[in-house]
């Protein structure tokens, strides 16, 4: 392997843990075995297949995330499996392709949490109390698991509004997810703050692709400021043990421990952020903040038409059920279903989810609240 391309693979949030597939040795070892590749009716999957015998290509363009994962993959398979819900996400983001259900699933276990950061709508003080707080309940959330299983969908986050390790059984929802063939990837969001001995077995144990915690600084006093209420140093710590138990009891796990900060006030040193974090993870992020810590006060952006590519590959899914497009719509003024009386398919398909879509598409976010008010531009 050239050092060039273990660089660009560090980047995208991954070490090397075993051998690694180009993607020209990825299509080689498709091709190879064409004949014996199934595509279970799958109109994507065939597309794959035909590109690969036509062209000797995949007919997208494939990250270096992609390719690691399949590297890691037994057959060519399960590396068409993988590739049919990569496509799938790819089409529905690029070109708002419908699907019958979603490529991916964010599911909040919780929508508490510990902290009170100046950039999250937990400061909206109407927001934290009732009917907003609760935890998810086991039985639902088993359900929604398996339907998202039987659906195939590709990808699942468990976080959202809230904390997730404050569930009480946030171990056996990593490892209830994990028992799933059509569920490639899971990821979690965590403040670190509940980040203990157990929990970080959990995660190496259930197979988590990626980690993220949630971290803004590298001075104990300005990073408590930003994380109010937070502990800088318990929380170092906790991501320390974290990197420590990887290192020493999952050499060859696939799991990624990214650290990922919001430079709130525009001024942070991001090679000292960088090297702070560092040795304790495998990548470190930095973003601005979005506007949402309190979307519905927001100035309007008349000027933002795009449609919203998480109306066609995202669902998400609170404590109690509801679905929405988006946790900046943390009181779900566009909730367009309940999957604690649904299903995930029928939600999905709901004429009012359908209704969002086509308003977006004719360039006509601003009549809908908080679309109109969104800062993020898809164009």
């Amino acid at each position: 392997m050239t050092e060039a391309i273990y660089q660009n693979l560090k980047y995208h949030g991954q070490k090397v843990v075993s051998s690694i597939l180009t993607e020209e040795q990825l299509v080689i070892s498709l091709f190879n075995d064409i004949d014996n590749l199934i595509d279970n009716g799958h109109l994507l999957k065939k597309e794959i297949i035909n590109n690969i015998k036509s062209f000797k290509n995949i007919p997208f363009p494939i990250s270096n995330h992609e390719i690691f994962y399949c590297s890691n993959l037994d057959t060519p398979q399960e590396k068409l499996n993988y590739l049919n819900h990569r496509y799938k996400f790819y089409k529905a983001n690029k070109f708002h392709e419908e699907y019958e259900s979603p490529p991916y699933l964010l599911l909040e276990p919780v929508s508490a949490c510990n902290l009170r950061c100046p950039m999250c709508f937990q400061i909206d003080k109407t927001f934290t109390r009732k009917p907003f707080m609760g935890i998810m309940k086991w039985d639902l959330f088993t359900r929604l698991i398996d339907e998202a299983e039987e659906l195939s969908v590709g990808s699942i986050t468990l976080a959202s509004r809230g904390e997730p390790t404050m569930h009480p059984k946030y171990s056996e929802m990593l490892k209830y997810i994990s028992k799933k063939k059509n569920i490639f990837e899971l990821k979690t969001n965590t403040n670190g703050t509940f980040l203990s001995e157990d929990i970080c077995h959990s995660i190496f144990n259930s197979g988590v692709s990626t980690v993220v915690i949630s971290a803004d600084h590298y001075e104990k006093e300005k990073f408590e400021a930003l994380r109010k209420g937070s502990n800088f140093d318990k929380i170092v710590k906790n991501v320390m043990q974290l990197n420590e138990i990887k290192n020493k009891y999952y050499k060859n796990t696939r799991t990624e421990i990214r650290v990922s900060g919001i430079d709130f006030h525009k001024n942070l040193d991001r090679e000292k952020f960088n090297n702070f974090w560092q040795p304790y993870c495998d990548t470190v992020s930095v973003g601005y903040a979005v506007e949402r810590w309190d979307t519905y006060a927001n100035e309007p952006h008349p000027e933002i038409k795009s449609p919203c590519s998480f109306l066609w590959d995202r669902m998400y899914v609170w404590w109690d059920g509801k679905a929405n497009p988006c946790d900046a719509d943390y009181k779900s003024y566009m909730s367009y279903g309940d999957v604690s009386t649904s299903t995930i398919k029928d939600v999905w398909n709901s004429k009012k989810l359908k209704e969002f879509r086509e308003l977006h598409l004719k360039k006509e976010r601003g009549c809908l609240n908080p679309c109109d008010r969104c800062g993020l531009d898809f164009g």
